[in-house]
C-alpha cells in the first residue's frame, strides 16, 4: 500500500509538473523523494526492501505515463531513454532517501 501511495503522489506531481512546464522536473523529484521516504516510515519493517527498490520503478512508470499522455510527444525508445537518462538523478536521490529511512528504521528497533 505504501508503494501505491508513493505512486499516486508522484503521478499527481508529474501531472502538475507537465502542466506547468515541459515534462518531469523538480516537482516530480521532490514528490518522489518525499513519498518514498514517507513510505519507508509507514511500512512494516520486513517490507523495507520493497520501498528501497521502488523509486526507480515508480519513476519509469511515471515517465512512460507522461510520454504516453503528452500530446506533442511520441512513445518511442529514444524519447523514453532521454527521459530516463535525465531522470537518473531523481531516481538516485529518491532511492538514497529510502535507504536512509530504511537504515534508520532498522537501527531503531522498538
Amino acid at each position: 500500500m505504501a508503494v501505491l501511495g508513493a505512486l499516486v503522489v508522484t503521478l499527481l506531481a508529474a501531472g502538475l509538473d507537465s502542466f506547468l512546464g515541459s515534462g518531469l522536473g523538480l516537482l516530480t523529484v521532490v514528490a518522489l523523494t518525499l513519498s518514498s521516504a514517507a513510505a519507508g516510515l509507514v511500512t512494516r519493517r520486513r517490507d523495507l526492501l520493497t520501498i528501497v527498490v521502488a523509486p526507480p520503478l515508480l519513476y519509469v512508470f511515471v515517465a512512460v505515463v507522461n510520454v504516453a499522455l503528452a500530446p506533442a510527444a511520441t512513445l518511442s525508445l529514444p524519447s523514453l531513454a532521454t527521459l530516463l537518462v535525465r531522470g537518473f538523478p531523481a531516481m538516485g536521490i529518491a532511492t538514497g532517501a529510502a535507504v536512509v529511512v530504511a537504515l534508520f528504521r532498522l537501527a531503531t528497533r522498538r
